[in-house]
């Protein structure tokens, strides 16, 4: 728009445009990706044909050299630099007499070394803006999750179960999941063999839940399952999740290794705590791990 504005004005060969025009366009690409590349290149595209006749071979040659060197994974500054003074060589060579006419041969070279100088500035700073927030983003990502298996890790499940306390919510179940026979598995094949059924079985219950319910690794190889539900849904998803897990057998070498799961189940109600709910959910866990394992147990079967 700025660009469309210049021109409007009678600005038509300013070369200081390309900063307005370009820029964006260079950063949209870097920072966004295709979507924002092809949009840019279009509303360039409309602009520079139907209004100017000055910029056209720059924009299609930086545009080519951009996406050449995006397409070969090499999006770095030193392959924008060259892509800018490509383009902006083909661009003097294709208006050498619009430029000896007018007598903009030395406007034209100092505004094209500090557009270059520009364009390698602001890109370094944005540079180090982005990879300074994807180092914020990874660590406070590995400070919330399991390393394991990429759930929540108990230092975010303690946080949940806080904010559960301080607000008001509507029906939820808690869900406790153990790995039957765990150490077993553990000691017949290996502990690699142990973190593969744990990395299974977190998939499987990350699966088949809704997104606004909460999962976590509780410990070991029990899991928490914070679900937005009255008992009677709960216990229907707990149950699919049982019965997925149970026929989803684990392969190790030639075998097949068949792994199963006991589920405790309870609702919370308004007069108790979150912890108190969780406790309740895990004396049904117990009793679904004494009475043969492989069931799912709600807070009133396991007190029956």
């Amino acid at each position: 728009m700025a660009s469309i504005y210049l021109f409007n004005i009678g600005e038509q060969h300013n070369t200081s445009i390309y900063s307005v025009v370009i820029s964006p366009i260079t950063f949209g690409l870097i920072v966004f990706g295709y979507p924002t590349f092809f949009a840019s290149l279009i509303v360039s595209a409309v602009f520079l044909f139907g209004i100017s006749t000055f910029y056209d071979a720059f924009s299609l040659v930086y545009f080519v050299m951009l996406l050449l060197f995006n397409v070969r994974g090499r999006m770095r500054i030193r392959y924008v630099i060259y892509s800018y003074c490509i383009a902006q060589a083909f661009n003097l060579l294709t208006h050498i007499s619009a430029l000896n006419e007018n007598g903009y041969w030395a406007l034209a070279i100092i505004k094209t070394i500090l557009s270059l100088l520009y364009i390698s500035l602001v890109y370094v700073f944005l540079n180090n803006l982005i990879n300074l927030s994807k180092r914020e983003l990874f660590f406070k990502k590995a400070s919330k999750t399991d390393p394991l298996t990429g759930i929540n890790n108990r230092r975010s499940i303690d946080a949940y179960i806080e904010s559960l306390n301080e607000s008001y919510c509507e029906k939820f179940c808690v869900l406790m999941l153990d790995i039957d026979n765990f150490k077993y598995l553990n000691d017949t094949f290996g502990h690699p063999f142990g973190d593969k059924v744990i990395k299974r079985i977190a998939y499987l219950v990350k699966e088949n839940v809704r997104d606004n319910d909460f999962v976590g690794r509780y410990g070991g190889e029990e899991f928490i399952v914070f679900i937005n539900a009255d008992l009677a849904n709960a216990a229907r998803i707990a149950e699919d999740i049982r019965l997925v897990i149970q026929d989803s057998n684990i392969k190790l070498d030639s075998h097949e290794v068949h792994v199963t799961v006991s589920i405790g189940l309870a609702e919370h109600i308004e007069t108790q705590s979150v912890l108190e709910t969780i406790a309740a959910a895990d004396n049904a866990l117990y009793t679904a791990k004494t009475s043969g394992k492989n069931k799912t147990m709600t807070l009133s079967e396991s007190a029956a």
